[in-house]
């Protein structure tokens, strides 16, 4: 990695309650539990040759053109066979969020994806074929599809830095146009 490269990501915040619940699979079932919180990945960790204010810019200029929205959560699916991965999609917003997504990868931020974007919810990943069915299963029984899952609005952005392996900073968040409250700072990261 070139030294004035750093990797960002963009990510939207999931509410406290929410968090609670997915944290109780992610906690079993996700190797990065104890270095990122429950989120959305809006734009994938890329790396960019671009100062912190820089990104925090190019994510506020998006943002300023897109109205907050409202997510509801959908039914536990994986990506397999391409990824051993469990998530929960969405059964409203998923749409804003693709159009968040393109809009926010064809500016400075650009940069290579390794699969098409799918708006989700990550719950377990990594997962060798035994877990990966456990994960699903107990998954299904968090986030049943048959009843009404939360919904929340999307109201703000989050940049997140890599600092280390292991390490995410969190950056300011970025509004979307319609919100005046800032949330509070994540603790992890």
């Amino acid at each position: 990695m070139d030294s004035r490269e750093k990797i960002y990501g963009v990510v939207l915040p999931v509410p406290e309650a929410l968090a609670r619940r997915a944290n109780r699979a992610r906690r079993l079932y996700d190797p990065n539990f104890r270095f990122i919180g429950p989120h959305v990945t809006v734009l994938p960790p890329r790396r960019l040759a671009l100062s912190r204010e820089a990104v925090v810019e190019a994510v506020r200029s998006v943002a300023a053109k897109t109205n907050p929205f409202r997510i509801r959560l959908g039914a536990v699916r994986t990506f397999r066979p391409v990824m051993p991965v469990v998530f929960v999609g969405f059964r409203r917003g998923a749409g804003e969020l693709r159009r968040l997504h393109r809009r926010l990868a064809r500016t400075r931020l650009a940069g290579a994806e390794t699969f098409p974007y799918v708006p989700h919810l990550t719950l377990g990943q990594r997962l060798e074929d035994g877990h990966l069915e456990k994960a699903v299963s107990f998954s299904r029984k968090l986030f049943p599809s048959r009843h009404a899952l939360p919904s929340w609005p999307a109201e703000f952005l989050l940049v997140v830095e890599r600092r280390t392996e292991r390490r995410w900073m969190t950056l300011d968040p970025v509004a979307l146009p319609a919100v005046s409250a800032r949330p509070r700072r994540s603790r992890r990261g």
